[in-house]
């Protein structure tokens, strides 16, 4: 059974893209590694908009728990994508990203996303709380972080 991901969701960050050549497949068209880059694309460039990285988002840096993808529609070489970022779950250490790849023109949905990051001390290689920065970006509070977990 697959993950439902609302397309309608409030984005947090928003980018474009142009489909490369080197991001087509064997079929001509978008791959699949490929859209999951576009997402780790668009969540850099959502955290560096706020002076974050996933090395660095107040303390601590990001790890990648999992990942689903919906393929809904095939992307093509210069295709002008938008793709969107949003949040779905945020817990004390946890949280969820979801991500919807369209066509800038037309509006139609290509894939739509979501990742399951968690907060990591990689020096003592061990799980972390959400800063405060990070909370504050995700719309959520370390008290509403410490209630949802």
């Amino acid at each position: 059974m697959k993950p439902t991901i609302n397309p309608n969701f409030t984005p947090l960050y928003r980018c474009e893209l142009q489909v490369r050549v080197t991001d087509l497949n064997y079929g001509n068209h978008l791959s699949n590694d490929c859209i999951l880059s576009y997402f780790h694309e668009v969540r850099v460039q959502w955290l560096s908009h706020h002076q974050l990285s996933e090395q660095d988002v107040g303390g601590c840096g990001l790890i990648m728990t999992g990942t689903h993808i919906n393929y809904l529609s095939q992307g093509h070489l210069h295709q002008q994508l938008s793709l969107e970022l949003g949040v779905s779950q945020i817990g004390k250490a946890r949280f969820s990203l979801i991500y919807k790849l369209s066509d800038h023109l037309k509006g139609s949905v290509i894939a739509l996303g979501e990742t399951h990051m968690g907060c990591f001390d990689y020096q003592r290689q061990k799980p972390a709380r959400a800063p405060e920065a990070l909370l504050a970006i995700l719309g959520s509070s370390p008290r509403e972080a410490q209630q949802r977990d």
